[in-house]
């Protein structure tokens, strides 16, 4: 007799930024377990130790397809290919090794998951502006998009915080994202750093999940 299909458990892991607690969840059982992005930026830990801990996050990607890495604006700053963009933090000493370490790795990293049961899994989150500003249908076109043409996640400025509809998944904050959330969809976001996890339901069903607190409890389980 077969058993019955388990519960999914999945783990997504806010803005790491070279912290490595990540370490003390990789081997539960999960279902799936995403990071949200920001691997690097720090302000408190050595740009070796960023470097070695997004490299080890991305052998275990590779050794095990369950773990999902988004990528976010402290890391999509140094990519190939892109109008200049440095946002805070940037390490402009390294930036040539974590760009090539990125380059490396960008197989490895999309802009959105989504999951079966209509959840949303990104840096910042999906505004249905965004989306349909790139003519897109699912949330998954963005990362077709993204690979055509990696300028549709620059920080456009409106805003000097990024507090705005128009921004990309990379850059929107929450109370942009709540007033143009995706229809149908839940969302799982960092991004923006607040006091703790924090769950907002939405009126037309479905919820934003914000899990970005700075410190070792950025990791929700859903």
């Amino acid at each position: 007799m077969s058993k019955p299909d388990k519960t999914p458990l999945r783990y997504a892991i806010g803005d790491v930024h070279g912290r490595s607690y990540w370490k003390s969840f990789i081997y539960d059982d999960y279902t799936e377990f995403y990071f949200v992005g920001d691997f690097f930026d720090s302000h408190t830990i050595p740009f070796h130790e960023q470097y070695r801990n997004f490299t080890e996050i991305c052998n275990a990607a590779r050794e095990d397809s369950r773990i999902k890495l988004c990528l976010g604006n402290h890391d999509y700053h140094y990519l190939q290919n892109i109008i200049d963009q440095r946002y805070s933090g940037f390490q402009d000493n390294y930036s040539r090794k974590i760009s090539a370490v990125l380059e490396d790795n960008i197989d490895l990293l999309k802009i959105v998951y989504t999951t079966n049961d209509k959840i949303i899994i990104s840096h910042a989150g999906v505004t249905e502006w965004f989306l349909k500003s790139i003519n897109g249908k699912i949330p998954e076109d963005i990362n077709h998009a993204f690979d055509d043409d990696r300028n549709i996640l620059c920080f456009n400025g409106l805003d000097i915080y990024g507090n705005d509809i128009t921004q990309s998944p990379i850059w929107v904050r929450p109370e942009s994202l709540e007033k143009n959330p995706l229809p149908g969809y839940s969302q799982i976001v960092g991004h923006t750093v607040i006091g703790k996890i924090t769950e907002r339901e939405l009126k037309g069903g479905g919820k934003f999940v914000f899990i970005d607190t700075g410190n070792i409890k950025s990791i929700y389980r859903f």
